[in-house]
């Protein structure tokens, strides 16, 4: 294969290796990174120099299916065995030796290196392939390893390789490291898509199926090699497989899977030619975008979905999204068909569907959990998450999210330092919360619950067991069946729908932890029975997810979780008659997640399981239906409140406290408000709004103001208020009008008077409002003699008049009096004496006595 376009650049790379410390390669999909490089640094003259004697490579790889393969490709190239000079190590499986130079593993498996070796004494160069995937193990793995080289071993080199990735971004983040570029394999892909752009509601089954299958038969038409078909997850490959078999020739092709969750042996057989000599079609996840030659393919059909877990802060809790690929992802997978051959893509979207596509995806780091990491964090000496060097820096709500989860767990201290049981719970290389359920057992010295914690765990941190819509919540049908599955695989397939690829991972799970354990001698056997399995599972599961414990709550099928979140099962799921379960699979929608999987809890445990957690205390809030202030002395955890009692006696400061936060919810709408109070703020507010009110410290009294500041207004006026009733028969007129000085309350008297006095010394009452001048209505013949409109606000605003006929309806506004009897006058009078004969419309009104409107009888 010496014709891979990046064999032009392996001397460089090579060259380059050797005078710098860090380097970063961008290759095309097809240029032979993966598999030529690695070889061409194991062979090269500086690599077995002898600064680097007994030293390795290590190249680290985002999935376990490509560190299989191209530890088996390299292995064969050097013509080798794979564990010699060549091995890998991914979780639950190693194979290497004391020759092996050249060892490729998952990413996770680096930090644990790094952790136990922070100097990587034994290794002179990592290479981080892929790196485009962002993965949140690489990213720590790479800010470890530039902690390690500057540090503590200055000779250690890294070499970042990728095809879509902001080189320049990636270089300047590794000290301007140098650039090598490759151009990828030049076999052209013909690209095709969908006249009309998708739905954005489009359902995989009535929509892109039937897409699928009509491109998937024109591909085999048009092509004699292989297809290779990217689909958003294991439901769209397993439909889109059992469509497909139906409109397909069997003895002509095979329809196989490829995703994550397969053994290694079914993995193969989608990789490797098929052993009939049928062409394949392949139904992949995205674990094929990359690292992977899958031999024969000259045909994609990308359905450009994936499905990626998202982590959601406020509840802290995660997620599957179906999303659209981005123009990278498309790009990657669209390269598969270029590998070996001249090919062609169908794209199950429109061209401007592609335009819309975001460039890259979202790195792993900004979008999930990072309890793994802060765990990481603390056990490598850091607290402050700033103080590494980030490509991308962990967001900090989540971080500072994960370090308050492992302090409930006691794996962090309250200064965010690990603890002698976060110390421990590393020895397991599973996630914290899994860790810890472990630890539980090992403490307790009971073999029946450590057997049952390492099956119990086990399920947890593979996928579903059990197949199928009707297989329930109950994590206690999982662990039977894994009890069965133990004693009697046959049988128990013919008694539960069983995900056999899951299952025997778990079983592969449990062993290791059981060994951890020290029950070797009874790794075989299931010393549990039912009764103690359902009164256990509960309880483990509770420890582990201390933040997930749910009451039922509001009918049989829907609970509160003690982290504040609402929670459902489906209707008929048998779980849902539980009043209490402790919850370890569930989705994080906005408002109620969906429970995957959880175990009965027995509801008068968790006060003794959490007792360090429970409060006990008097809590008070506002009835709504009562209109009353309820007072309770609860016992709670979190925010699942246990048991409960009415309080004989309340507590008046904190009667006050509730009544001050509800006034505050609601607005100050349960003060007595009337008429005479809102006028008086009003003419505060409007006074306040105008020009110089500044200066003379007068505050506008707004209704934000009243809020903001109820503690030091009003709180103060409640001695001896018990009640939202008593509230209301508070003197707030009083109140408020304490807020302002004396010489501020005279002021507004003056300047925003409550009445107009007219010339026969009627008192009318002014409108105030802000934005609008003050306003006050009198019948016209009550001006008379008035030469000029008052002016208020320290003589900066007329007052306004609303002028009346004699039956009160508005004959003219105006906030100039002079003009009005000048100009306006004349014509209203002359309309009204037809109108109102009877009354007054004299011809000089300023002579005229102001007072009643009727004429006087002679």
């Amino acid at each position: 294969m010496t014709n891979l376009p990046i064999y032009t650049l392996l001397s460089e790379i090579v060259s380059t290796l050797t005078t710098s410390s860090n380097a970063v390669l961008q290759a095309d999909p097809g240029a032979g990174k993966s598999t030529a490089v690695p070889i061409a640094i194991l062979l090269s003259e500086w690599f077995q120099s002898e600064p680097n004697q007994g030293k390795k490579i290590i190249m680290l790889e985002p999935r376990r299916l490509a560190v299989r393969s191209i530890a088996r490709y390299l292995a064969k190239q050097l013509g080798e065995p794979v564990g010699q000079s060549i091995g890998y190590q991914i979780r639950n499986e190693k194979l290497s030796s004391k020759q092996t130079r050249l060892e490729i593993v998952t990413e996770g498996i680096l930090t644990r290196r790094i952790q136990s070796d922070p100097e990587l004494s034994d290794v002179a160069l990592v290479i981080f392939d892929e790196f485009h995937e962002r993965s949140i193990h690489a990213d720590l793995a790479l800010t470890l390893c530039l902690d390690t080289q500057s540090a503590l071993n200055e000779n250690l080199k890294l070499l970042v390789m990728s095809a879509t990735i902001d080189t320049e971004e990636v270089s300047q983040f590794l000290d301007n490291a140098p650039v090598i570029r490759s151009q990828g394999r030049a076999y052209p892909v013909a690209t095709h898509y969908l006249p009309q752009a998708l739905p954005s509601n489009a359902k995989f089954k009535w929509d892109l199926l039937p897409l699928l299958k009509n491109s998937v038969l024109q591909a085999i038409k048009q092509s004699e090699k292989d297809l290779l078909v990217f689909l958003a997850g294991q439901g769209e490959i397993k439909q889109a497989q059992q469509a497909l078999q139906e409109c397909v020739d069997e003895n002509e092709f095979a329809v196989l899977p490829l995703y994550g969750g397969l053994k290694p042996e079914q993995q193969d057989r989608a990789i490797q030619p098929d052993n009939q000599g049928r062409r394949k079609i392949v139904l992949t996840t995205n674990i094929a975008e990359t690292s992977l030659t899958i031999e024969g393919i000259d045909c994609v059909i990308d359905s450009g979905f994936a499905r990626k877990l998202f982590y959601d802060v406020n509840s802290g809790m995660s997620r599957l999204h179906t999303q659209r690929i981005s123009a990278a992802s498309a790009e990657q997978r669209k390269g598969r068909a270029g590998r070996l051959y001249a090919g062609v893509c169908y794209r199950l979207w429109s061209e401007s569907q592609q335009a819309q596509l975001a460039p890259f995806e979202a790195e792993e780091i900004c979008v999930t959990d990072l309890s793994d990491l802060c765990l990481e964090l603390a056990l490598w000496g850091v607290q402050d998450v700033r103080s590494l060097r980030w490509l991308t820096e962990p967001p900090a709500a989540h971080f500072q999210q994960a370090q308050r989860l492992l302090q409930q767990l006691g794996l962090l201290n309250n200064k965010g330092q690990i603890t002698d049981l976060g110390q421990q719970a590393m020895q397991f290389a599973c996630s914290p919360r899994l860790a810890k359920l472990l630890l539980v057992a090992k403490v307790s010295a009971d073999e029946k619950l450590q057997q049952l914690a390492c099956d119990v765990a086990a399920l947890l941190a593979e996928r579903d067991v059990l197949q199928g819509r009707d297989s329930g919540a109950d994590l206690t049908s999982r662990l039977l069946a894994l009890k069965a599955y133990r004693q009697d695989r046959n049988r128990a397939k013919s008694e539960y729908q069983i995900s056999v690829s899951a299952m025997e991972q778990a079983l592969l799970n449990s062993r290791n932890w059981q060994r951890q354990l020290g029950l070797n001698g009874k790794m075989n056997k299931c010393e549990y029975d039912l009764m103690f399995l359902q009164s256990q599972s509960g309880k483990l599961v509770a420890q582990a997810f201390p933040d997930r414990v749910a009451l039922q709550r509001n009918g049989q099928f829907r609970y509160l979780l003690s982290n504040g979140k609402g929670a459902l099962l489906d209707e008929a799921d048998p779980l849902s008659r539980e009043s209490a379960l402790a919850v370890a699979n569930i989705d994080g929608q906005a408002r109620e997640g969906r429970i995957f999987l959880a175990a009965p809890l027995d509801r008068s445990e968790i006060e003794s399981l959490f007792a360090g957690q429970i409060e006990k205390q008097a809590v008070y809030r506002y009835d709504e239906s009562r209109n009353e202030v309820i007072g309770t002395f609860q016992t709670q955890y979190q925010a699942l409140v246990l048991a409960q009692a009415p309080l004989k006696k309340m507590d008046e400061a904190q009667l006050h406290g509730c009544l001050l936060e509800t006034l505050k919810a609601k607005k100050l709408s349960l003060l007595p408000w009337n008429e005479t109070n809102q006028a008086w703020l009003n003419r505060v507010r409007w006074l306040a709004a105008q020009e110089g009110a500044a200066e003379r410290g007068l505050t506008d009294l707004s209704e934000t103001w009243l809020v903001e500041n109820l503690q030091a207004w009003l709180a103060p006026y409640l001695a001896g208020v018990d009640s939202v009733k008593v509230l209301q028969k508070i003197d707030l007129m009083g109140i408020l009008q304490a807020l302002l000085p004396y010489e501020l309350q005279q002021a507004l008297e003056c300047e925003a008077p409550l009445f107009y006095v007219t010339p026969s010394g009627k008192k009318v009452r002014i409108r105030y409002a802000l934005g609008q001048n003050p306003t006050v209505s009198v019948p016209l013949q009550e001006l008379f003699g008035e030469l000029q409109s008052p002016r208020l606000a320290w003589g900066s605003v007329p007052l306004t008049f609303e002028l009346l006929s004699p039956a009160r309806r508005p004959i003219q506004v105006t906030a100039d009096l002079a003009n009005f009897w000048q100009n306006s006058y004349f014509e209203i009078a002359k309309e009204m004496r037809g109108r109102y004969p009877k009354h007054r419309w004299p011809e000089e009104p300023l002579l005229e006595k102001a007072g009643r409107s009727l004429q006087s009888k002679r």
